[in-house]
């Protein structure tokens, strides 16, 4: 174990930049879609958001992990869920592959609904864990289940 981990920290410079990056062409690409409600993503905040300095001090980066609402509901993020290509259908933060996942269905299932709705997890989140592939090939894959919603 302890090798794998050594082994594993030699490249995760390397892995960690090519998912910022990945993901901010991601954000970018979610925030401007016509089929997305809204984008959480930690590149995104503003500084009038009430976390932005917390972010700014803690944060050397943005990270791999962006959330977003498809316009509708269960039935649209499922829909669109079901349509990727290239992403896998998972739980996991981190890894070199992309993945995607209903929190409301999946991480959060056992949360009561009054939580979720506390926490922002509707119906029609969806969550993206953002890997190492090249960002057109990411972003050519959500688009075309956005397109299949």
């Amino acid at each position: 174990t302890s090798w794998l981990i050594i082994r594993s920290l030699e490249t995760l410079k390397l892995r960690m930049t090519a998912i910022n990056e990945n993901a901010k062409h991601v954000a970018d690409f979610l925030k401007d879609h016509p089929k997305v409600e809204k984008v959480h993503y930690l590149g995104h905040l503003g500084e009038d958001h009430p976390q932005y300095d917390v972010y700014k001090k803690q944060c050397l980066g943005d990270g791999g992990v962006i959330s977003f609402d498809i316009k509708g509901g269960e039935k649209e993020a499922f829909k669109f869920l079901d349509s990727l290509k290239l992403f896998h259908i998972a739980v996991s933060r981190g890894g070199t592959e992309s993945l995607a996942q209903h929190p409301g269905a999946m991480t959060h299932s056992d949360v009561p609904p009054e939580e979720k709705e506390h926490q922002g997890i509707g119906d029609n989140m969806v969550r993206l864990s953002i890997g190492v592939e090249h960002h057109e090939d990411l972003v050519a894959d959500l688009k075309q289940a956005l397109d299949a919603v």
